[in-house]
C-alpha cells in the first residue's frame, strides 16, 4: 500500500497497477527526498517514469507549483489519472503519456524547464547516463535539482557530475544532484 507521507493529502492511499512493471518509490524515499530538499513550495517538478505518481503527488502534496509526468505504460497511466481525480490536483498536473526519452526531447525542443526533476527508470532502462546528458540536464533551469532513483550497483556521472548526495535503500540508490548550473 503506497501512502503520502506529508503535506495536503498526507495519509492518502494512492492505487498502483499489479505486477512489478513498476516500482512505486516508497515512503522511505520520498521521506528522505523531501528532508534534504525542504519543502517544494511553489516549484516546478517534472516525474520521468512517474508510474502511479507517487513522487509528482507528495510533491503537489507538500506546496510543488505544478508536476509535469511522464508515463506511458497503460495500467500504470491509469492508476496515475485515478490518483491525480482522487487527490484533486487536476489543476496542478499534467501527464505527458509518451516514452521518456521522447517526451524529453520534446520538453527540451519546446524549452520547458523545471525546478526539480525526478527520474526513476525501470532498472532494465538501457541508456539512461545518455538520456541525462542529451536531454534532462537541459530541462532543469539553472540552481535545479535532479535526482535519480537507480541500481545501486551502476553508478552515473552524466556529463562527469558527480552527485552531491546519495542515499542507499537496499538495492536502491538515490544520486542527488543539486544546484545545477545548467544552461
Amino acid at each position: 500500500m503506497i501512502r503520502l507521507t506529508g503535506g495536503q493529502r498526507r495519509g492518502m492511499i494512492l492505487s498502483a497497477p499489479k505486477g512489478h512493471q513498476t516500482r512505486p518509490a516508497t515512503s522511505r524515499v520520498r521521506e528522505w527526498i523531501f528532508d534534504v530538499l525542504g519543502p517544494p513550495s511553489g516549484i516546478r517538478v517534472l516525474d520521468l517514469f512517474a508510474g502511479a505518481g507517487a513522487v509528482g503527488l507528495e510533491a503537489l502534496s507538500r506546496g510543488a507549483e505544478s508536476v509535469l509526468f511522464v508515463e506511458n505504460w497503460k495500467p500504470a497511466l491509469k492508476c496515475l489519472q485515478k490518483n491525480i481525480e482522487k487527490a484533486r490536483y487536476s489543476d496542478r498536473a499534467e501527464i505527458m503519456p509518451i516514452e521518456a526519452a521522447r517526451a524529453a526531447a520534446a520538453l527540451k525542443e519546446e524549452g520547458r524547464r523545471f525546478e526539480l526533476c525526478f527520474c526513476d527508470p525501470p532498472y532494465r532502462y538501457e541508456n539512461l547516463e545518455k538520456l541525462l546528458e542529451e536531454s534532462v540536464l537541459e530541462l532543469i533551469v539553472p540552481g535545479g535539482t535532479l535526482i535519480v532513483e537507480h541500481r545501486g550497483d551502476s553508478p552515473l556521472t552524466p556529463h562527469g557530475l558527480l552527485p552531491d548526495r546519495e542515499e542507499s535503500f537496499g538495492e536502491t540508490l538515490l544520486s542527488l544532484w543539486m544546484d545545477l548550473n545548467t544552461s
